[in-house]
């Protein structure tokens, strides 16, 4: 009965290593043939190339399948491919399977992807070299048009702390708390391809008529959009008329039908969803942190709440280093602030007595830490909730460098600093996750010091968050993509910086 037992698992072992190895050899053979009937609409300059493109997706393809095989199913989930030319210089196979859409990336300077149809669909090749003109400045792939709307308030260069973040349509609600307890310049680029520009504008007019004074004192947007998803002409023509102040009070009024009784905003299917398109995040950190008016920038995320009172403390605990240390203007170091979340129906806390209070009832915890623990937990955290700050200025909890924190080898940290500091790789997007890690890395690479506040932190707007199998397997084949970058990454920095640490 043992024998039998031992020699039936093996059996089913065995069955089920054959059934993935015959899975991924009709995938590669389904692409292939689909590889090959479109190559015949490829016209005769277009053949090389496509012969190229070929040749480096089924070199590439099984290395690849390591991270789909088992999900896949059978060759009929697989349904069309179509070419398109990308600026942003990548290459992505996607395919189909029952109930879950996968995709497979590498570099190129193609961009390869497939849609739901009802029947085997070839694709068209004609117009592969199409260049798609770019209304915006062009940015990795991606048109940016930037300050779109303007805050009616300024302030000088050392006056202030700019809170720079980003969002997808339907995420702008935030910004109207953000402002509320930042009390300073605030900068925000939206990802809005397709009809996704039309609902941002719309809510952004909406708080703007609506919210918050501080929305328009305050915030400037910016947008982006996928060069290959362009927005109608229309919409464009009109943002570029809002920067240039060309509409006017009642061509707003006509435009837009705001009815501060009823919100417009919504989380609802968007045109990212419905297109399964990744989210470039760190194109968009970049965006709103480069067009920030301060020397002191604050790259954070939408649904990250600032504790209140930050910026007069920061300013003054800067003053106060520069009059301690004779080189503090040159020396490399950044300002974290920890990060927790609560409850999805408990309202953040602005001040620490009452996120210590929250954390006592287990109703806050760090953020993440049922997710990605040592993505977000500070060094010393259960001394830093015992530490009392002062209402007059932020002082130095403690000061540490990335490379020394052994057990913090997935720290990313949210920092105040200045555009002098690393910018965020434009190629991780957020589907992929750990989108920061190229900055944390190359922080200790420069040898930073990262200066943790006493009294300053965040708060997740949006509840506790828990592993979500679904989640994770929806988005497989985008980290698989960040993980390769980030190993490009550090390979890249350890030959930039001539040393292996880090």
């Amino acid at each position: 009965m043992v024998w039998t037992v031992i020699n039936g698992n093996k059996l089913k072992k065995l069955l089920k290593h054959l059934l993935k190895t015959v899975s991924c050899i009709l995938i590669i053979t389904s692409l292939y043939n689909l590889l090959k009937r479109n190559e015949s609409f490829a016209t005769k300059n277009q053949k090389s190339e496509f012969l190229e493109t070929k040749n480096i997706v089924m070199n590439n393809l099984d290395n690849d399948l390591q991270h789909v095989s088992s999900k896949v199913g059978t060759v009929s989930a697989i349904e069309s491919i179509n070419f398109r030319f990308d600026n942003s210089s990548s290459l992505e196979v996607s395919y189909y399977a029952p109930r879950s859409k996968y995709s497979l990336s590498n570099n190129s300077k193609w961009f390869i992807e497939t849609k739901k149809a009802n029947s085997i669909k070839t694709g068209n090749v004609s117009n592969v070299n199409e260049k798609r003109s770019c209304i915006g400045k062009p940015r990795s792939g991606y048109c940016v048009l930037e300050t779109v709307y303007k805050a009616e308030k300024t302030t000088g260069f050392n006056n202030s702390v700019t809170l720079t973040t980003q969002a997808t349509t339907g995420f702008e609600y935030h910004v109207e708390e953000l402002c509320r307890r930042w009390q300073g310049p605030v900068s925000v680029a939206i990802y809005a391809p397709g009809d996704d520009l039309k609902s941002a504008l719309e809510n952004i007019e909406y708080l703007r008529r609506c919210g918050h004074e501080c929305v328009r004192q305050w915030v400037t947007w910016h947008f982006l959009y996928d060069q290959m998803h362009p927005p109608e002409s229309s919409l464009l023509k009109l943002s570029l008329n809002l920067m240039k102040k060309k509409v006017s009070s009642h061509s707003k009024n006509q435009l837009f039908s705001i009815n501060c009784k009823s919100k417009p905003l919504s989380k609802g299917e968007t045109y990212v969803r419905l297109n399964n398109l990744p989210y470039p995040i760190n194109v968009a950190r970049n965006v709103a942190r480069l067009n920030a008016k301060t020397h002191y920038v604050f790259a954070s995320d939408v649904e990250l709440y600032p504790s209140e009172n930050i910026i007069p403390r920061f300013l003054r605990l800067v003053e106060n280093m520069k009059n301690e240390s004779s080189n503090f203007t040159t020396k490399r170091q950044v300002f974290v602030l920890p990060v927790f979340e609560v409850r999805s129906e408990i309202q953040p806390p602005t001040r620490k007595e009452d996120l210590r209070a929250l954390i006592k009832r287990k109703d806050a915890i760090s953020f993440h830490q049922y997710v990605c623990d040592v993505c977000h937990r500070i060094p010393d955290l259960h001394r830093w909730l015992k530490t009392y700050g002062s209402r007059e200025s932020l002082k130095i909890f403690i000061s540490t460098k990335r490379k020394y924190r052994g057990s913090y080898v997935g720290w990313e940290p949210f920092f105040i600093g200045t555009n002098q500091d690393p910018l965020f790789d434009e190629r991780l997007t957020w589907n992929g996750r750990k989108n920061k890690m190229q900055v944390a890395h190359e922080l200790c690479f420069l040898n930073y010091d990262l200066h943790i506040l006493d009294d300053a932190f965040l708060v997740h707007a949006s509840g506790i968050k828990y592993f979500n199998s679904s989640f994770v397997r929806m988005n497989r084949p985008f980290v698989a993509t960040n993980r390769r970058v980030l190993i490009q990454d550090l390979r890249l920095l350890r030959e930039k910086y001539k040393t292996e640490g880090c």
